[in-house]
């Protein structure tokens, strides 16, 4: 319990600006409410307004903004999540988009995020994990990366594998010892084995 807790009173001022401001889970209101006064007028300033409170509305709004903003299925989840929204609330939403099976991503969209995981060294199963969750963007993964890694599976293995050697120059003086940690850091990085392999023979 706050210290200085808030008057009644100016707990309800609080409790109406943070809602209109931020448009928060019920759940997260409650919590500031909390942080800000006692428990007891905490909960009755909650139940004070909470006919003012529209949390299915709400979740509506956040979740198209998100995908408007071409965020895919578990980043929405686990933003909702933070914001304290429940569960199954935002599954029940969620369920119009993933049972028609539809890519929420475009394809400017998807070419961006190739372009700046490849530019972090990222492998391509690393990439198709992270983007990849309905049939509709395998669809639309699949040509584009194969587009993409056309050259750069094989460069990025390079890169990553310098990048190991440079950070550990006895590596080099105790090859055999260190040829399997090395191993072990490119498949961490879901590099594929056969494709490690040969990195060790260039």
């Amino acid at each position: 319990m706050n210290t200085k807790a808030y008057a009644y009173q100016r707990l309800h001022d609080y409790a109406l600006w943070y809602y209109f401001r931020y448009y928060p889970s019920n759940a997260r209101l409650l919590q500031k409410l909390q942080e800000k006064g006692n428990k007891e007028d905490s909960q009755k300033v909650f139940q004070d307004i909470s006919h003012l409170l529209q949390e299915d509305q709400i979740i509506a709004s956040k979740i198209d903004t998100y995908i408007f903003r071409n965020k895919n299925y578990r980043y929405i989840r686990q933003k909702m999540r933070e914001k304290l929204f429940e569960s199954k609330k935002v599954e029940v939403y969620l369920e119009k988009y993933i049972s028609s099976w539809e890519s929420i991503l475009t394809e400017d969209f998807l070419r961006r995020k190739i372009e700046i995981l490849i530019s972090k060294g990222k492998s391509q199963r690393y990439i198709s994990t992270k983007l990849w969750e309905t049939p509709e963007d395998k669809e639309k993964l699949e040509p584009l990366l194969s587009e993409y890694f056309a050259d750069w599976e094989w460069e990025s293995i390079k890169k990553e594998y310098e990048k190991i050697i440079s950070r550990n120059p006895k590596l080099l003086q105790s090859w055999f010892e260190w040829k399997q940690k090395i191993t072990q850091k490119l498949i961490a990085k879901w590099f594929r084995y056969d494709d490690i392999k040969k990195v060790f023979q260039d």
